[in-house]
């Protein structure tokens, strides 16, 4: 079985600015983030990655790199596209309390039904559509990697969807359980017939 460590990025300035932080923009992970991140390295220290994928936006390289820093036995890094955050299209970098206020609807059926969101209105990505990229990495990666471990650091929502569909979750409820923590750790059993969570959203 391949064993995924699924790492979000630490904190940035745009998620602490109270901004929508998603496939189109990026920022600077905050000290908070730093420190957070430094912390999952050296939990994961004598884990031996034979793979280390990435998000190609720099809060998750930033992120990734941290972390392979702390590690005996880092593997080159690889930047994976479909590893990206959903793209909110117009959304992206506005502060979120005032696309609420503007798009009321809209915001409810982001948050809370993500089968009814219709991304297409503010030229932006829809759940399903980051489900597949996202769902095919993991696929690819595993089928490359059968027996191997593979660290992939990438983004909340990507991971909020793409983790819990792998759980059976309809995509009408993907959002209910929230979204994982920054610096936060999943690791994930994986191969064709078997998909076993050993950990979800730690944080250290």
């Amino acid at each position: 079985m391949t064993v995924f460590y699924f790492v979000r990025h630490g904190k940035t300035e745009i998620n602490a600015a109270g901004r929508f932080n998603g496939g189109s923009v990026d920022s600077p992970l905050i000290p908070e983030g730093v420190q957070a991140t430094k912390k999952i390295g050296e939990y994961l220290r004598e884990v031996s990655f034979d793979v280390a994928l990435s998000s190609p936006q720099m809060r998750a390289q930033t992120t990734a790199k941290l972390i392979l820093q702390e590690n005996l036995q880092p593997p080159e890094l690889t930047i994976v596209e479909d590893l990206r955050e959903l793209r909110i299209g117009d959304w992206d970098g506005e502060r979120i309390i005032e696309i609420k206020e503007q798009f009321p609807e809209q915001f409810r059926l982001y948050r809370e039904s993500p089968d009814r969101f219709d991304a297409k209105l503010f030229h932006g990505e829809s759940y399903a559509e980051l489900i597949t990229r996202s769902r095919r990495v993991l696929e690819e990666t595993a089928k490359t990697y059968p027996n191997d471990k593979v660290l992939v650091v990438s983004h909340g929502i990507l991971l909020m969807a793409l983790l819990n569909t792998l759980k059976g979750v309809p995509l009408a409820k993907i959002r209910e359980g929230g979204i994982v923590d920054n610096s936060s750790l999943t690791v994930l059993q994986y191969s064709k017939n078997k998909c076993l969570f050993e950990m979800w959203g730690k944080t250290f």
